[in-house]
């Protein structure tokens, strides 16, 4: 099934998730927050229910998923139809961009990359979270790709690998953290680093 075919039918139950699991949404929030540079004009990629938008006070996003839209147009985000490797904004128009969980749907990650270097403005932020497969958690998701409609055509990558991509598209990257060491719905450090939480949060710089 196409992501956006996935997110259109299951919308409900995506959303459901965090509703279920707010001490690990939580965390993942803050994670994202303590990378997260001071700005003015922000976009989010695959803006999904908007939750993160919301609570990072990020007022416009992108989103494939018409029913994913309709949640974060609910939660006071303007919603812009489109895709990630194709942004329909101008060159330079944000000073950050902010692609959460957006990687693991997408086979080849260089093309949003550079997508998302091209809208920033000089010296911009990418602010990036993402499934680590590489730490110990990433097994679960493993396992789980049969069962879970969510995982089962996901392209996850380790950190390293992401951190790989983004030198090569020209980015510098300044501030990591992760988060998530249980999926059990518990309070969760925010750590320095990556390797043991399956959720890292990155802030990189437009070179």
């Amino acid at each position: 099934m196409e992501s956006m075919e996935l997110f259109n039918q299951r919308a409900d139950e995506y959303d459901t998730w965090f509703e279920d699991n707010p001490l690990i949404l939580e965390a993942e929030i803050e994670a994202v927050r303590q990378v997260t540079p001071s700005f003015s004009r922000a976009l989010e990629v695959g803006v999904g229910t908007g939750r993160f938008a919301q609570a990072l006070g990020v007022k416009l996003g992108l989103e494939p998923s018409r029913a994913m839209a309709a949640y974060a147009r609910d939660r006071g985000i303007e919603v812009v139809e489109g895709y990630a490797e194709a942004l329909p904004f101008d060159d330079g128009a944000f000073d950050a961009v902010f692609m959460i969980t957006v990687d693991c749907y997408l086979e080849e990650l260089a093309p949003a990359l550079h997508e998302c270097r091209r809208v920033l403005s000089e010296k911009g932020n990418l602010v990036m979270g993402h499934v680590d497969i590489d730490a110990p958690l990433g097994a679960v998701y493993e396992e789980a790709r049969d069962e879970d409609p969510f995982y089962r055509d996901a392209y996850f990558r380790g950190t390293n690998e992401v951190l790989d991509q983004l030198d090569r598209a020209g980015f510098a990257v300044t501030k990591i953290r992760q988060t998530v060491y249980t999926f059990q719905n518990v309070v969760q450090e925010v750590r320095e680093g990556h390797g043991d939480g399956v959720f890292v949060a990155l802030c990189a710089v437009k070179r």
